[in-house]
């Protein structure tokens, strides 16, 4: 695929498709970067998320309380050619006073540019479509569409995602929803990164939320990186939102001539 059709199917599908409201992602929480796994790779990513303050009664729309809830979520992914990654997320959930449950799957699709620009700023984007029980998420279907922009520069890392969320049914369905989520890093190693994650969700476009009704987390994350495996640790506070504290770690195996 050549740069100037990546190009043109980023700005389609960033102006073009619908998008609606999705409550903040609580089974991935992750800023993407721009990389794919080479071709034909394997690997995989296991997501654990710990909600240690959250909701605490069941929501009217069915929505089972998130306070101690634990997630566990299985990103197993291909590398297709130089320039794709298709993947899929096994959501599954600890919840207090009812156990471990099945939490949802979903499916992506990541494309990216073969180089990147001023040989620093890395360029993709990401399509992903959802179904996730109602205790978990009220609207059951659902997606996203994920640009990315990051970029290298010595010790530091940049990575911003302007996420536009999806619902396809609810009060929401196909208004478009902003979820930015952005993460900075320093290496204080050549294989030890410390840095700042954000996430956001700010309701429909056509209908933003205040701040005090929109969701806002901030984390404190750790990256390790490795030929076999890589691990990504944070602890997270939402100063708005109902969550406030949560923990994450990703794991993620690989070949070691994955990139």
């Amino acid at each position: 695929m050549s740069r100037s059709s990546v190009c043109l199917l980023v700005v389609l599908a960033v102006a073009l498709v619908p998008a609606g409201a999705l409550a903040q992602d609580n089974f991935e929480i992750q800023v993407y970067d721009s990389e794919t796994a080479g071709p034909w790779h394997v690997g995989l990513e296991t997501h654990l998320i710990y909600v240690a303050t959250g909701t605490s009664l069941t929501s009217p729309d069915g929505q089972s309380p998130t306070e101690h809830q634990f997630h566990l979520t299985f990103e197993p992914h291909l590398g297709i050619g130089t320039w794709a990654e298709l993947g899929m997320y096994l959501q599954t959930a600890v919840v207090p006073n009812v156990g471990y449950e099945y939490a949802g799957v979903k499916f992506r699709c990541k494309l990216r540019l073969d180089e990147k620009l001023a040989g620093h700023v890395g360029l993709a984007i990401n399509f992903e479509v959802s179904s996730v029980p109602r205790r978990f998420e009220p609207n059951v279907w659902g997606g996203e569409i994920r640009p990315i922009v990051d970029g290298r520069w010595g010790f530091f890392y940049a990575s911003f995602n302007p996420i536009i969320a999806i619902d396809f049914s609810g009060v929401d369905a196909g208004l478009p929803q902003f979820q930015p989520a952005a993460k900075v890093a320093f290496n204080v190693l050549s294989s030890l990164a410390l840095g700042a994650e954000y996430y956001g969700a700010f309701g429909p476009i056509t209908k933003t939320l205040p701040i005090s009704e929109s969701t806002n987390r901030l984390f404190l994350a750790l990256d390790f990186v490795s030929d076999y495996f890589d691990l990504n640790f944070g602890v997270g506070y939402g100063f708005t939102g109902p969550e406030q504290w949560l923990v994450k770690a990703i794991l993620g195996f690989h070949g070691k001539d994955a990139p």
